[in-house]
């Protein structure tokens, strides 16, 4: 599960950041900034899914340790 969220957030980053780039070269389909706004909600969401997958891997890793310690 955590390599699958390190996975997502960094593929939604080089999308977001590829379409970032691309939204100062499209300047006549980017009339209303359509492009710059989805690319940064995908790098916004790709960087929530990374902290997502941290917080949740280092709950399962906590959590592994302490059930091992009370035995």
């Amino acid at each position: 599960m955590i390599k699958m969220c390190k996975w997502m957030a960094s593929v939604g980053l080089i999308v977001g950041i590829a379409l970032f780039l691309l939204s100062f070269i499209a300047n006549a389909y980017n009339k209303d900034f359509f492009l710059t706004i989805v690319s940064l909600g995908i790098i916004g969401a790709s960087m929530v899914m990374f902290g997502f997958g941290l917080f949740m891997g280092l709950l399962i890793e906590t959590y592994q340790r302490d059930s091992t310690e009370n035995v």
